[in-house]
């Protein structure tokens, strides 16, 4: 039977550089800030997909968001990792690499972008990344869930970080970090 335990915690940060609050009605508050600490391998590693779709409602800045389309290759620019592992100590799923891929952009070379009051949807696996800059406040919501666990891909030849701590900070420096980027929409 395949584990989809999620993160215990209310409040924690997630690898790809931002602060995920977990709200009732299957909902979610994400906070991008540049301070935020993101996995090592960050840069080469955002790309990623949802087990779930959504609706996101953009509250505070400006969302980036690209999708990809993704296909299995031998001599594939990127590995997919799954996080179908068991959650660790430090609240990440274990992940492995699945297969290598290819990767190409859905609208190549024109990023969406999402201005305060705007939302967007995410179907469940399509594979994106947001490269945000700057303070981003988006609300979640999850639609339909499927059964397959996330994946992320990382460029060929570069390692996952397995070892990124979603505990790193306390929960009073993240509500912090919250209250700081829900005034800059006031």
């Amino acid at each position: 039977m395949m584990d989809f335990t999620p993160t215990a915690q209310q409040i924690s940060l997630h690898g790809l550089g931002f602060i995920q609050v977990k709200l009732g009605g299957n909902q979610r508050l994400h906070v991008w800030h540049p301070d935020l600490p993101r996995r090592c391998c960050y840069e080469h590693s955002s790309i990623h997909n949802h087990r779930f779709s959504f609706m996101s409602h953009v509250l505070v800045g400006t969302q980036v968001n690209r999708r990809w389309k993704v296909r299995p290759a031998e001599d594939g620019t990127h590995d997919r990792i799954s996080h179908d592992g068991a959650r660790s100590d430090k609240g990440g799923r274990l992940s492995y690499v699945a297969e290598r891929v290819s990767i190409e952009e859905y609208f190549p070379g024109a990023d969406e972008v999402y201005a305060a009051g705007q939302y967007y949807h995410m179907p469940m696996l399509q594979y994106h990344e947001t490269p945000n800059s700057g303070i981003v406040v988006t609300l979640l919501r999850k639609l339909d869930e499927g059964d397959k666990h996330a994946s992320s891909l990382i460029e060929h030849g570069h390692e996952f970080d397995q070892s990124f701590d979603r505990f790193q900070m306390s929960e009073d420096d993240l509500w912090r970090v919250v209250m700081d980027a829900m005034r800059a929409a006031a």
